[in-house]
């Protein structure tokens, strides 16, 4: 067996002297707060994705909250969502007011089931929250009719979609709201952070009030030379914005977006190709290759067979043993004290799925010793259990 000096962390962002050249220039400049730098990553993000508005933020659940206000969502209003994912999704329902209501999932690609969404639009519905599930789209043909024909919002929960694409557009430009992260173990990352992406001129100006205290100018159009201290408050907002410092990490992200895509991708097809050969034990993911739709390999997740063997929990912890870092996404919301007590239901493709999943590190700066290594002692600890 191959024996590492080393722990294999779950995850480990690629930073360069890019990002690290580029803050210094950011500190240098006396603009650490919200300055030049977020107006540029907010261009160059608006440019990449081909799309109108991009209101920055500091994360992806400020900009689903964004979202949710910017639309009056509010008391009296339901909002579909599938329980698996991060409690976010959820949470911010709740703080405007509304009403979660959980739907199941497809047992292939684990993003939300459009039969049960169909199935649980009521008259007090007002949007759909579609989450893309580890770079995988969900199915935005079919969830952009149901959102137009019942006069609902489409709001999609992309923070592990940056770099997909759906019919040939990236996530970005398909939905009327689209809500990105850039948290540490995102696709690109800026530390903390995230960003709202809207078309509509009303819904992108409601946003940036309430993603800065309601205040009808900010810092950047403030203090400059041209600038004036008046301004008034429209709304009661919130303080959401991104620093000039996490834009300059952005920015340089974004120049290797999809070169940093592109090895993972290379990194899941060695998993896919070698973990196939154990098929008996565990599933690789989901990945029906259609003309139009790009991956964007967020995570790689494996099903753990339930057998007499090893499940897996166990699996997690022989893995660990072996220093190598995994993580389970997700613990599905309604299975949460909270959610479990105020909001009971059953989703059986959601909790089955749940108890089987788990997360393989995939990052562009995984060696292929690593990998290899990440491969071999999955293979030894299954084999090894099954003797």
């Amino acid at each position: 067996m191959i024996i590492t000096n080393d722990f294999i962390p779950f995850h480990r962002a690629e930073i360069t002297s890019q990002e690290i050249n580029n803050v210094i220039d950011a500190l240098k400049s006396g603009w650490i707060s919200k300055g030049p730098k977020v107006v540029e990553f907010e261009e160059k993000l608006a440019s990449f994705l081909n799309t109108k508005h991009v209101i920055t933020c500091n994360s992806g659940t400020a900009a689903l909250h964004m979202a949710l206000l910017s639309m009056r969502i509010g008391p009296g209003d339901e909002v579909i969502v599938p329980s698996f994912t991060f409690c976010s999704s959820v949470n911010v329902i709740l703080h405007v007011g509304a009403t979660p209501v959980f739907v199941d999932i497809n047992e292939d690609n684990f993003c939300l089931n459009i039969s049960d969404v169909k199935s649980k639009i009521s008259a007090k519905t007002k949007a759909i929250i579609a989450v893309h599930f580890a770079g995988y789209p969900a199915d935005l043909k079919e969830l952009s009719c149901l959102a137009r024909d019942n006069e609902l919002y489409l709001i999609e929960d992309a923070a592990h979609a940056f770099t997909t694409k759906f019919n040939n557009q990236y996530i970005g430009t398909h939905g009327d709201a689209i809500c990105f992260s850039f948290y540490a173990t995102k696709n690109i990352t800026t530390g903390e952070g995230g960003a709202l992406v809207v078309s509509n001129d009303t819904l992108a100006e409601k946003a940036r009030l309430y993603g800065w205290h309601g205040i009808s100018k900010n810092a950047w159009n403030r203090y400059t030379s041209e600038g004036s201290w008046k301004y008034d408050v429209m709304l009661p907002g919130f303080k959401y914005n991104m620093t000039d410092i996490q834009a300059a990490i952005g920015s340089s992200q974004l120049e290797k977006a999809e070169m940093m895509r592109n090895k993972k991708e290379k990194i899941a097809s060695y998993y896919s190709e070698n973990l196939n050969e154990i098929s008996e034990f565990i599933k690789v993911p989901f990945y029906k290759k259609e003309v139009g739709l790009q991956h964007g390999w967020h995570l790689f997740v494996i099903r753990v067979k339930n057998n007499n063997f090893i499940n897996r929990d166990e699996f997690i912890e022989r893995m660990k043993e072996r220093k190598i870092g995994l993580s389970v996404h997700f613990i599905p919301v309604h299975l949460h004290p909270y959610y479990k007590t105020n909001f009971p239901t059953s989703l059986p493709v959601t909790e089955n799925i749940y108890d089987e999943i788990v997360s393989l590190p995939l990052y562009s700066n995984l060696t292929k010793e690593e990998t290899s290594y990440i491969v071999k002692s999955i293979k030894e600890i299954f084999m090894g259990a099954s003797r």
